[in-house]
């Protein structure tokens, strides 16, 4: 009998959401719509869960590259990607230890 090489899967996938933020009230637009009786940094403090600012983080290449180093320290070897609607399929695979 011989020995086969088994292999294991893991699939990461990515949701790609186009202008995600766009929905975001925002602070200056309500206070113009107010006609200025209420200031952007008044609304701002007074209202920080409506208005809160965005912080961007790390760049996603950067992320990218952080997630795809620790998969690669264990063991695991990305074989493709794959595309369907808004998502993006990472495929890795690894040889089963039996």
């Amino acid at each position: 009998m011989t020995d086969k090489n088994k292999w294991e899967y893991f699939v990461l996938h990515i949701n790609f959401e186009e202008n995600k933020n766009a929905d975001m009230p925002n602070s200056q637009k309500a206070s113009e719509k107010l006609g200025g009786s209420l200031s952007k940094e008044y609304l701002e403090k007074e209202f920080p869960k409506q208005f809160k600012s965005v912080n961007p983080g790390l760049h996603p290449s950067k992320q990218l590259q952080i997630i795809l180093n620790k998969f690669g320290e264990e063991s695991w070897k990305l074989e493709t990607t794959e595309r369907i609607g808004n998502l993006l399929m990472f495929i890795f695979m690894r040889e089963k230890k039996v």
